[in-house]
This record gives C-alpha cells, sequence and structure tokens, in this order.
C-alpha cells in the first residue's frame, strides 16, 4: 500500500509523518533539512512527537552539518570589475573589444594590473554563452593544473598512471575516482588554492591528509557554481541592528576570517587567501565597501537602454559604481579607503 503523510508541528519545527507497512519508528532529516518520522501505519501524533523531542539533540547536530556542508552557490555580475577565483588567486574581470583576444575567454597575468579574466564583447552579450566560456576556462585551468601536479599525487596509488581529467559535466560531487576511468574533478574546484586541491585529491584518493579539511569543506561550499547575471547585484544592506550582513560583525569591530564583505587591508580588493587574516582583515564600518567614496567622488551609474551610463545621486535607480572607483581609484594604505589619483 501507498505511504500517507502528514505534517506536525513540534516545538515550532514542521515535522513530516510519514506511515506505511514497516513496523517500526524511524527518524531522518532529509538533505533539503525537513524532519522525518517513519512509522507504521497506526503511529499516532503522541509518538511521533515523543521521539522528534527524545532525539532532540540529534536533530539539531544534523541540521548544523547541513548548514556548514550546503553548498552557498554565490552569483556574479557579468560586469567589468566582477572578480572570479582562479587557484585561489582573484582575478577581474575585464570585457574587451573582440580583435584584442584570440578566444572568447583567457587569463591573463600582469605585473602591473594583476591577475585578470578577459572576455570578447560579443561573447559578453550572450548570458549564457560567456556561462560556458567562463566554465570552460575554469575546466582548462584545472586540467592544466592536473596535468602538471597530478601525477605527483597518483604515484602514491596503485594505479599511478590513471586519467586525471578536469569536466564541465559533473554536477553532484567535487571529485569521482572510478578504478577504470580514473579521476575526475568538477570544473568548480579550479578556484581552490593549491594546498586545497591537493587535499582533495588526497581525500578523493583515501591518502593521507595534507591541508587544513576543515577549510576545504568550508572553500567547497563558497565556490561559484556557474549563476551568473547581467543585471546589477544589490549590495547586502546592514543588519537592523547595524551589523556586517555577512558575518555580524558589529560595527567598528573587523569581519570574520572569512566574510565576504570584507576588504583586504593591504590592496583595497575582496579577501579571499590573499594574506593571513591577521594581516590584511578590515573593520566593519556599517556600510559596504565603497560605498563611501563612491558618494564622496560622484561615482554613479544606473542601467539604460544601451546598458551602463553614468548617472547622478539623485537620479531614478541610481547605484554607487564601484567599477568605475575600482578602476580610477588606487587604495590607500595609511587611510584605509579609495582616493583619486592626485
Amino acid at each position: 500500500m501507498p505511504e500517507h503523510q502528514r505534517t506536525l508541528l513540534v516545538g515550532g519545527a514542521t515535522v513530516s509523518v510519514r506511515t506505511s507497512d514497516r513496523t517500526t519508528l524511524a527518524l531522518d532529516v532529509t538533505t533539503s533539512g525537513t524532519i522525518v518520522v517513519r512509522g507504521p501505519r497506526h503511529t499516532t501524533d503522541a509518538e511521533a512527537t515523543a521521539l522528534v523531542e527524545r532525539r532532540r539533540r540529534w536533530i539539531y547536530r544534523q541540521l548544523n552539518h547541513l548548514a556548514e556542508t550546503t553548498p552557498r552557490s554565490p552569483k556574479r555580475h557579468l560586469a567589468d570589475g566582477e572578480q572570479f577565483t582562479l587557484l585561489g588567486r582573484p582575478h577581474r574581470f575585464r570585457i574587451v573589444p573582440d580583435d584584442a583576444l584570440p578566444s572568447p575567454a583567457a587569463r591573463q597575468e600582469d605585473p602591473k594590473s594583476g591577475a585578470a579574466v578577459l572576455m570578447q564583447r560579443t561573447t559578453s552579450l550572450n548570458l549564457d554563452k560567456a556561462r560556458r566560456e567562463l566554465i570552460y576556462l575554469h575546466t582548462k585551468t584545472a586540467q592544466e593544473w592536473l596535468k602538471i601536479y597530478g601525477p605527483h599525487i597518483t604515484r602514491y596509488t596503485n594505479t599511478p598512471d590513471m586519467p586525471l581529467i578536469a569536466s564541465p559535466r559533473l554536477r553532484t560531487t567535487w571529485a569521482r575516482h572510478h578504478p577504470d576511468r580514473g579521476l575526475t574533478l568538477h570544473w568548480a574546484t579550479a578556484q581552490l588554492p593549491p594546498p586545497l586541491l591537493r587535499e582533495l585529491l588526497h581525500r578523493s584518493l583515501d591518502l593521507h591528509t595534507i591541508a587544513d579539511t576543515h577549510q576545504l569543506d568550508k572553500q567547497l561550499r563558497n565556490l561559484w557554481l556557474g549563476d551568473l547575471t547581467d543585471t546589477p547585484l544589490p549590495h547586502p544592506k546592514p543588519a537592523p541592528n547595524g551589523t556586517c550582513p555577512a558575518c555580524s560583525a558589529p560595527r567598528g569591530a573587523l569581519h570574520s576570517a572569512h566574510c565576504d564583505i570584507a576588504r583586504c587591508a593591504l590592496t583595497g580588493r575582496q579577501r579571499g587567501n590573499c594574506h593571513p587574516a591577521e594581516l590584511c582583515n578590515t573593520v566593519w564600518t556599517g556600510q559596504y565597501p565603497g560605498e563611501a567614496e563612491c558618494a564622496e567622488y560622484g561615482f554613479y551609474y544606473r542601467h539604460g537602454p544601451n546598458g551602463y551610463e553614468p548617472c547622478n545621486a539623485d537620479d531614478p535607480d541610481a547605484h554607487h559604481d564601484l567599477n568605475r572607483l575600482y578602476s580610477e581609484c588606487h587604495w590607500d594604505i595609511a587611510t584605509q579607503r579609495m582616493v583619486l589619483p592626485a
């Protein structure tokens, strides 16, 4: 006979009670965070409630584990100045004329301007094509890294010559080891710094631990998974009590070590494995980084019929133009703000 389902409210939590021809009671927390009681058809609400109350500590542990391991899948904005991370290093995104680049998208290392991801303008006008090219670029980066460093790791296994592949098609696992097909990496793992990428390979091949596994898990949860938009992303607003919306740091206090909003005190760019936290962490001022400088210098934009266009602060739909701020200004370490050229 089919399974029957009903819901209960236990201590403020919604519980799904599913009865069938089974003979025992069981408790589960699904990957979506649903609390499920499974039992015989004669299971009463009182019996289900008693089981949930008795296993409350276990339920909390499971829910905390889900919160710590579920990918956050951040979104990226397809516009100049956006940041993409490759092999743990921040790359500024730039749209260039088609004739300035031989391929739709590529990495660039410049001693003066730093690392960048470049994309042909024509490619950037098609969101789906831009997404595919960025995923391909990540895949290529991971494949090149595997070709150089992978054999140094697989030599410790029984199949040192196993195929090593970076794939744009893996969806549910970061790495997959098959006895015959070798090791396959998810394209998004190209964002990891090399020490954590090595640790992921060691983990997948059942080798010894060589890096902080908790740090690896945290990084994996924050990988960009291809969510791309061509419309401006609203900046997170401070919480009602004035704390940082990403890490809850109070005004005047340092951000947490892995805060997505924090800027590097040495470069002014978004923090992300650039330096140890004690060297480059910054203070939450109560305002999104760069907005105060944009207001002072009059850097605003809005989305017009032909794309982004400069505007005044009091124009409808005006936004702080952080792209212009970071392209025309430089970071002053002494004052901890972006300043105009002298």
